[in-house]
């Protein structure tokens, strides 16, 4: 099954994707390039000057802020756009296009596959032993992890507004 024909309805959480109108869902894309490419967080002047130009970017921006899909530090930059982090994490995730980045968190890590419709491979480390774990989703499906025993808890995040402080 590939990416562009798995069935939205499978997912049993809300996504961000789902609570953004077609111009914050633009943006936010525009967000998480930026930051895999840049690797760092990034300000409101860079995003302009890389060709997105919106008459109004600050209030889509601050719309984007008030829905949770991203945080800004207090200096006004970017920091993250779930579930891209500029900032170093210990969930890297490769893209079948070969970009690479952080994810704020593992579950946001294996989200990456649906967010960007590709598979990912994601180098980690447990929260509790520390040891390695190493997870492969293609086409929408887990198909590879190390070490066998893996298991992964979650929270019911629907039951939370803030996903990042309890994922």
């Amino acid at each position: 099954m590939s990416f562009s024909n798995y069935p939205a309805e499978r997912l049993r959480i809300e996504s961000i994707a789902s609570r953004l109108n077609e111009r914050e869902a633009m943006v936010r894309d525009r967000l998480m390039d930026a930051l895999i490419n840049k690797r760092r967080p990034v300000g409101l002047s860079e995003l302009t000057a890389e060709g997105l130009i919106l008459p109004e970017l600050s209030k889509v921006i601050k719309k984007l802020e008030d829905k949770r899909a991203i945080v800004r530090d207090e200096d006004e930059n970017i920091c993250f756009a779930y579930p891209v982090s500029a900032l170093p994490t210990v969930h890297r995730v490769t893209l079948a296009d070969r970009r690479v980045f952080h994810a704020m968190c593992a579950v946001d890590a294996m989200g990456a596959a649906f967010t960007f419709r590709q598979d990912v491979r994601i180098s980690s480390r447990c929260s509790e032993c520390r040891h390695p774990v190493e997870v492969e989703i293609r086409d929408g499906r887990l198909s590879a992890f190390s070490p066998p025993e893996l298991h992964v808890l979650h929270v019911d995040l629907n039951r939370n507004d803030n996903w990042a402080g309890n994922c």
